[in-house]
Order: structure tokens, then sequence, then C-alpha cells
């Protein structure tokens, strides 16, 4: 009988020991899951400002595409206009090589902006897509931190002390 006592004792320890730990437990996976939907809040809010930042270089590199197209404008009128002066003629023709050369860069130029205005529009995509995929994440975590958290509370309410 003696034995049964101890072993009885020695069980209500036990099980208060691990309730007690359960309870810790709970305590600090809810104050973690906390600061972490805190933390992804403000990942999903530097991410929006990203994709802004992004959306703004990619209109910039529009307005310069137009820019150099009317550049490749401009030269081609220029080198047409210098076949007209007759007594520069031999220093002039010259230049207008050298100005059909730059048109070809500028025409080179104009489609790698293009290329590069393509890839940002891509790339505002893609972080406006990181920015969702973030959301849900917190999301997550915060439902998460429900689920683990209530369950607990309910439990550690059944504890005697």
């Amino acid at each position: 009988m003696t034995a049964f006592f101890i072993l009885a004792a020695y069980g209500f320890y036990l099980i208060y020991n691990l309730v007690d730990d359960v309870h810790r437990i709970a305590d600090s996976v809810g104050v973690n899951m906390s600061i972490m939907a805190g933390q992804m809040q403000q990942v999903t809010l530097n991410l929006d400002e990203l994709t802004g930042s992004v959306h703004s270089i990619s209109v910039n590199l529009d307005d310069l595409t137009v820019r150099v197209r009317g550049m490749g404008e401009i030269m081609e009128v220029m080198s047409g206009n210098v076949e007209t002066l007759q007594p520069m003629l031999s220093n002039l023709v010259e230049m207008k090589l050298s100005m059909q050369l730059v048109d070809e860069h500028l025409a080179t130029m104009t489609q790698n902006i293009e290329t590069m205005n393509g890839q940002m529009t891509n790339m505002t995509h893609l972080m406006g897509s990181m920015t969702t995929a973030t959301h849900h994440m917190t999301q997550g975590v915060s439902g998460l931190n429900q689920n683990i958290g209530r369950p607990m509370s309910f439990m550690n309410s059944f504890a005697p002390w």
C-alpha cells in the first residue's frame, strides 16, 4: 500500500511537471508566433514598396525608349540634311558615316532598352506574386498561432495550480 502511495505521488509529480512544461511551451509559442506575424506583415509592406519602385523604373525606361527613338529620328534628319551642304562636303561625309553608326548604335540601344523594359515588367509581376505569397504566409502563421494558442490556453485552465 505504501508503494502505491509513493507511485501515485510520483505520478502526480510527473503530471504536474508535464503540465507546467506544456504551459511554458504554449506561452513561448504564442509570443513567437505573434512576433513572426508582425515581421511577416513588415516584409509584405517592404515587398509592396519594392514593387512600386520596380514599376516606377519600368515607367522611366518606357520614357527613355521614346526619347531614344526621337533622337534616332532627329539623327536621320540631320544625316539627310548634311548632303545639301556642298562646300563642307568632304568633312560632312565622314560626319554622315559617323552619324549613321551612331544611328545604328541607337537602334541597338533601343532594342536593348525595350528588352530591359520587358524584363522589368516581368519583374514587377513577379514581385506582385511574391507579395501575394508573403501575405498568404502571414495569414498561415497567424492561423497557426490561433490553432496552437487557443487549445493550449484551454488545457491550461484545467491545471489545478
